[in-house]
């Protein structure tokens, strides 16, 4: 059974498979015996019908079983034997089957590229200093107070900073009356709005007034159907409300897991400074994967990246059974991105090999132990729970890869001491 396998591209094997009559000969006699002990035709018991009765209702299907299996053997045999593992499906493009003459096809197979990386020890790109200042801390203080803040009915005017509660009556954009919405309430809290000139002409206003507003919509609006354009706004306000901070007594600071303020903003500070070197270091290693991307140019597979768009529209997909394919415009949008993060990951998993890197089990306690605290959630218990599921591998070769992108950043100490 010749097979003959060309390298039609980095990414591609050709299969060339011949089968001639005889080779097919024995394991059609086998099947044929299968056959005759499993049929039971009407006047005849089980295992006594006759081969020419079974050759005559059968053969066909008998054939077509036997090349289907020959032919997967075979293939599966010459990919072993030539070190090849496919990446997808494979491909038949031309079959022809002779009863004559045997069996030949042309089978197309995808591969993952071998490659060799060069100039990951030294990419020139290292993550920069980052500092937190006390205005940050400070604004992400103010921002979480809004957030634990309450509104409060109050019998006066509407100031700066109080939350007016009312209804559309009416409104026209550049001279053109707009449908109102089916829920017609707003909540403004005036001076924060998008819409500076709505706010002011609600500055003053009390309950149970009704208002005419006119004013002119930023150039920089977030809605860019609104920039620039003039409105007039009739609106009845139900309520004025105003905002009332929390008071950070001992109560309070138990509730949300901290001493007082003091030890809340240094919380806030540590938890900033953390977002800011993470941040650092991942416009680092995005950097410096460009950087290498394009000193070592090589080829994906059309599978890996078709699988990875799958997997991508699908990842939050309960029942394997509601997975959709994607469609050719999604994988036309989404190639890029998939391509470069296949290369990503192709490239620190090189550098991991290379380097020999491993995460060890203080890596791995010291990762369950953050996801612990994250969660809220016992130690021991969450790391019983990725160990009896086999997901603690997987966070294994997630640290692995992690530390392989700190490599190519300069960040070395914590890879070398796995070696």
């Amino acid at each position: 059974m010749p097979v003959e396998i060309k390298e039609t591209s980095a990414t591609m094997r050709t299969l060339e498979v011949s089968i001639s009559v005889e080779d097919l000969k024995a394991p059609f006699e086998k099947k044929l015996s299968q056959y005759k002990k499993q049929v039971a035709l009407k006047g005849f018991r089980q295992g006594q019908v006759p081969k020419t009765m079974i050759l005559k209702q059968f053969g066909d299907a008998i054939h077509h079983e036997v090349v289907n299996e020959t032919v997967d053997k075979v293939i599966g045999e010459e990919l072993k034997k030539a070190n090849i593992l496919p990446v997808g499906q494979l491909k038949v493009t031309k079959f022809n089957d002779d009863k004559e003459a045997g069996v030949t096809l042309t089978v197309e197979v995808e591969v993952d590229p071998e490659i060799d990386i060069k100039g990951y020890a030294d990419t020139g790109v290292t993550v920069p200093d980052t500092a937190v200042h006390e205005e940050e801390v400070q604004a992400e203080f103010d921002r979480l107070t809004q957030m634990w803040s309450k509104d409060e009915h109050v019998d006066r005017a509407a100031a700066k900073g109080d939350v007016v509660v009312g209804n559309y009556i009416e409104v026209v954009i550049d001279g053109e009356k707009q449908e109102l919405p089916e829920n017609k309430e707003f909540r403004s809290l005036l001076g924060e709005s998008a819409s500076p000139g709505f706010d002011e002409g609600l500055m003053g206003v009390t309950a149970g007034e009704k208002k005419e507003i006119n004013f002119k919509y930023p150039d920089d609006h977030k809605d860019e159907r609104y920039r620039g354009k003039t409105a007039q706004f009739q609106v009845e306000v139900t309520d004025v409300r105003q905002i009332v901070p929390p008071t950070f007594d001992e109560e309070f600071c138990k509730q949300i897991g901290v001493k007082d303020v003091e030890d809340l903003k240094s919380n806030l500070a540590e938890s900033l400074a953390n977002q800011k070197k993470d941040a650092a270091k991942n416009k680092a290693i995005n950097e410096a994967i460009d950087k290498l991307i394009e000193q070592n140019p090589f080829e994906v597979p059309n599978a890996r990246v078709a699988d990875l768009i799958k997997w991508s529209i699908n990842r939050n997909v309960q029942d394997p059974k509601d997975a959709v394919e994607p469609t050719e415009e999604q994988l036309k949008d989404l190639a890029p991105e998939a391509v470069r993060e296949i290369k990503k990951h192709r490239i620190l998993e090189f550098v991991a090999t290379q380097e020999k890197i491993k995460a060890n089990q203080a890596a791995v306690d010291a990762r369950l132990q953050q996801m612990a605290d994250a969660y809220h959630v016992d130690f021991e218990t969450l790391k019983g729970h990725f160990r009896q599921s086999g997901r603690i591998n997987q966070l294994r070769d997630e640290l692995r890869i992690q530390m392989a992108a700190d490599f190519i950043v300069g960040i070395r100490p914590a890879a070398e001491e796995t070696k």
